[in-house]
């Protein structure tokens, strides 16, 4: 896993931050208090923005807000992420018709990126929002990586196991779920106990904090135990390391599905189903989240022949 570097950190808070506020902005002391460092220290830092265009100081109020070369940054940013628009009424419809959050994730090498949320009524969909990174760490990631490229997909196979039996049957659902369109991945026990020590955490220190502490605490703790969608980059952060915590003890001995059985039950986790560009590489991947305890075979199979279809929906305009 790669080191955490404060500097980052540090600017990507900074920035998180004056965008919840774009009109008033920010002064240099909430900076600094909201960064957790000294005046002295954060003050270098916005000058420097400043000077490139990213911050503007009001010359009166002396806060500041987003500077002018970030639009051409988000405009750039939008126009690569045109695919997320295309995406987006097929994945309401799949959100209204099933029930279930849909989550469009851009790739990367070693993470996924949440593009779009398009939450479901069910209380069992993820706690994530839009820029959070989810790493492709096996044996979680087979939703992705079986659209991905082959380098990325050995890299994983790689990181699976070195028993062969074991990374033939890896190999084995990948090629099943490209057959299909879609992947299925179960929960693992990890994940199912992770969830319940966050629902844990968010009920017992999130009252005892927020009255011993103030509401700004507990309230960043329950968004760190995803019960409420507050604005906090750490508490981002840390439901990132959470999942890589999660990625990283995940049961070994869990394979992902090849065969479908119509009358067996699964506890599905997610279901996801790449989008590839006119050149073959995946564009983007759409997957369903906030399954009951169990789901049967022929439920699966037809939830997810439906995300395929919007998946391949989503193709077809890409290579007109």
């Amino acid at each position: 896993m790669a080191r955490p570097s404060p500097q980052t950190e540090r600017l990507v808070s900074l920035v998180d931050a004056i965008a919840a506020r774009p009109d008033e902005g920010l002064t240099l002391s909430e900076i600094a208090r909201h960064l957790a460092v000294t005046p002295a220290t954060c003050h270098p830092m916005l000058v420097s923005l400043a000077e490139l265009g990213w911050l503007v100081r009001h010359p009166v109020r002396r806060t500041y807000r987003l500077g002018p070369a970030l639009i051409a940054v988000g405009r750039a940013a939008a126009r690569g992420l045109g695919v997320v628009d295309l995406a987006r009424p097929g994945m309401q419809r799949l959100r209204d018709e099933l029930g279930l959050t849909c989550i469009a994730l851009t790739p990367g090498e070693f993470h996924v990126t949440v593009a779009e949320v398009v939450r479901g009524p069910s209380e069992h969909g993820p706690h994530v929002r839009v820029g959070d990174q989810i790493p492709i760490a096996p044996p979680l990631g087979v939703g992705y990586v079986s659209w991905a490229d082959e380098q990325t997909l050995r890299r994983w196979l790689d990181g699976v196991t070195t028993d062969p039996d074991k990374r033939a049957r890896h190999e084995q659902a990948v090629k099943a779920a490209r057959e299909r369109g879609y992947a299925v991945e179960l929960v693992t026990r990890i994940e199912t106990e992770l969830g319940q020590a966050l629902a844990r955490l968010d009920e017992h220190l999130g009252q005892q904090l927020g009255q011993h502490f103030g509401e700004h605490l507990g309230g960043r703790l329950a968004a760190t135990a995803g019960a409420t969608e507050a604005r906090d980059p750490s508490a981002a952060r840390l439901r990132t390391l959470l999942e890589e915590i999660a990625a990283e003890l995940a049961d070994p001995d869990q394979d992902p599905i090849h065969e479908i059985d119509p009358d067996r039950e699964y506890r599905v986790g997610r279901i996801g189903a790449g989008v590839l560009d006119p050149s073959g590489e995946v564009a983007l991947v759409i997957a369903l989240h906030g399954f009951g305890a169990r789901t049967d075979g022929r439920g699966v199979a037809v939830i997810g022949g439906r995300l395929a279809a919007v998946a391949a929906d989503v193709a077809a305009q890409l290579a007109d």
